[in-house]
């Protein structure tokens, strides 16, 4: 696996007949609008008032537990002023990948429900340990493994080469595709992720992410990244433990080198994934309540 970009032969090698959806128009445009330190919550209420469907989605979140409105809101306006713009960021790119990303399988249905967990999870460690933001913290456990629905789409093969990579102890999990498929989810994800304009550091830590050397000082990958791959690690846990979904394999190989990155006990790892878990159980009780 590349520690840092992957080359244009990469990349060519990689696709082998894999559609990568193009970035909605929407989603482009509010991350412009969102990159000008004058932009008005008017001007993005009145962008994504433009889309009836995504309007709905940001309202329904909005008034969902997990961010603890206190009153009922009813309008894009008052959403966005509770959400603010980074966790509205984070609604809009979930639903706009969702829907570049079509399919009701219960597989992919599984999928979607570990990267929206991951990624809640991750937000919360991001926050408890202050290892990197908890907004791009979130982006990078929703998009870390957008790879896999696009290989489930190219391969006939795949769902079963999936359940052999997330058994595996002896070799990363892109090794397992990369031997079944010459192609790997981490660099299909990451060819989405740079062609919908993710920025660098998310790019290279979904590229690597399964690659767990590379969190030594010495690996040459921005520290950001790192920091990324390292909470998503935990986040993974804490989600498939949640969700009653979990795979060892992925932290029997990752947990120590996390400690060490993160300068902590591996007890005190092991207390911080409890901690949050039970705040997501918290959150979904809310939720069903």
């Amino acid at each position: 696996m590349k520690t840092a970009v992957a080359n244009d032969k990469d990349v060519e090698l990689a696709l082998k007949g894999v559609r990568i959806p193009s970035c909605p128009d929407i989603l482009m445009q509010l991350m412009t609008e969102l990159r000008d330190p004058g932009v008005s919550g008017k001007q993005i209420s009145t962008l994504i008032g433009r889309d009836v469907g995504l309007a709905a989605v940001v309202v329904r979140s909005a008034n969902s537990p997990l961010f603890g409105a206190a009153r009922k809101l009813d309008s894009i306006d008052d959403a966005i002023r509770m959400l603010g713009f980074s966790s509205l960021t984070n609604i809009v790119q979930e639903a706009m990948l969702r829907n570049a990303i079509p399919d009701s399988s219960a597989t992919l249905e599984r999928f979607w429900d570990n990267s929206r967990y991951t990624a809640a999870a991750s937000a919360l460690l991001a926050r408890r340990t202050g290892a990197v933001r908890a907004e791009t913290a979130y982006t990078f456990g929703l998009f870390h493994d957008c790879g896999i629905p696009l290989l489930v789409k190219r391969f006939p093969d795949y769902k079963r080469i999936l359940g052999v990579a997330n058994q595996t102890t002896d070799r990363w999990f892109t090794a397992v595709e990369d031997e079944a498929f010459n192609t790997n989810h981490a660099t299909i994800g990451y060819i989405l992720a740079r062609s919908w304009g993710l920025s660098e550091a998310i790019t290279q830590a979904i590229l690597c992410h399964h690659d767990y050397s590379v969190l030594a000082g010495d690996s040459g990958l921005d520290h950001e990244a790192r920091a990324l791959i390292a909470i998503n690690v935990i986040g993974e846990y804490v989600a498939g433990t949640h969700l009653r979904t979990r795979q060892d394999a992925e932290w029997d190989k990752g947990r120590d080198a996390v400690a060490c990155f993160l300068g902590m006990p591996l007890t005190d790892i092991e207390d911080l994934a409890e901690d949050v878990l039970l705040a997501l159980e918290s959150q979904r009780s809310a939720e069903t309540a």
